[in-house]
């Protein structure tokens, strides 16, 4: 009988094997991504509660920005973290941490900015659409009552009166997402997909998981092109920080428009003549351009050295 050598199974760098290595990388996800969104939704709903005077109609800005902070930090980041500890040692690698190529990262700079009025675009025109069409006007009315409320409560949050308030808007909506979620989803998710799934698939799933955990359904198309286009970066420059670049200036152009013009003058009006013809032509322009910074993008990617997915049959 071979004797049992308890040396054996010591790996510094490969935990006991457990029931959280035995999970499908998928269903470890989606497990993971539900106790995330609990912990940060109810349990950060109920710490801005307790802390303040906070409602959708009345929010205490100054409590609700620092909650806000706090709980994606402690209730996304570090969860994040423990769940990723929980399968390997090497955080290094599943969170990507390496330094990108200058040339891609300037390029996942210019797609976030390209892409920008195609964005805006799509949404005048759905917006148009929605509330042009009769029966879906009318179908539609209790979500969009409800979203508006919760809109002028976010508006209170991320409008600044000035320019040091302006920069504690940019940490709270800028900064601190572009952190906590791409380390939920460029890394912690992508990863894990990226064992099961092919590259594309991996990238369009992460996209549309993080489409839908922003709980906007109106959002639903921008949220999943802009989670598709952060998957797409960081998986191909291997470098979570083009993500968390290019995450955080999305917002910031977000967070300056409406500092600069605010809330009236940012949105779209009712085009007409010269002015939807140039819209389009905006739009067009702007997929055009856009797209071509995403075939530039794969053809200088940086491919990562320690890619599991080429080594395994995919399942998804």
């Amino acid at each position: 009988m071979q004797e049992f050598n308890p040396e054996e199974n010591k790996d510094p760098q490969k935990p006991a094997e457990s029931f959280i290595k035995t999970l499908n990388p998928f269903a470890y996800v989606i497990i993971v991504l539900g106790i995330v969104f609990f912990l940060y939704q109810f349990i950060g709903g109920a710490l801005a509660i307790a802390a303040g005077d906070i409602s959708l109609n009345n929010p205490n800005v100054k409590v609700t920005r620092v909650i806000l902070s706090f709980g994606q930090f402690m209730l996304i980041l570090a969860p994040t973290i423990f769940f990723a500890r929980l399968q390997t040692n090497n955080l290094k690698n599943i969170f990507r941490l390496n330094a990108p190529k200058p040339g891609l990262a300037l390029l996942a700079i210019l797609g976030i900015i390209l892409i920008q009025p195609f964005l805006q675009g799509y949404m005048y025109f759905q917006d148009y659409l929605l509330n042009s069409v009769p029966f879906i006007k009318d179908i539609l009315k209790p979500v969009n009552d409800l979203f508006d409320m919760m809109e002028q409560s976010t508006l209170k949050i991320v409008k600044a009166h000035n320019w040091f308030e302006f920069i504690v808007v940019v940490f709270v909506i800028g900064v601190t997402p572009a952190i906590c979620e791409e380390a939920l989803f460029r890394g912690f998710s992508l990863s894990n997909l990226n064992k099961v799934a092919s590259p594309l698939k991996a990238i369009f799933i992460t996209g549309f998981l993080f489409a839908m955990y922003h709980f906007q359904p109106l959002n639903i198309i921008p949220l999943l092109i802009l989670g598709c286009y952060l998957s797409f970066i960081v998986y191909y420059a291997n470098s979570i920080y083009v993500g968390v670049l290019a995450h955080f200036l999305n917002n910031f152009f977000a967070a300056y428009y409406m500092f600069i013009y605010g809330k009236q003058d940012y949105e779209t009006p009712h085009l007409t003549g010269d002015e939807l013809t140039n819209t389009i032509a905006a739009v067009l322009i702007s997929f055009i351009l856009f797209s071509s910074v995403i075939l530039i993008y794969y053809k200088f990617r940086a491919m990562p050295v320690d890619d599991e997915s080429s080594e395994k049959n995919k399942l998804l």
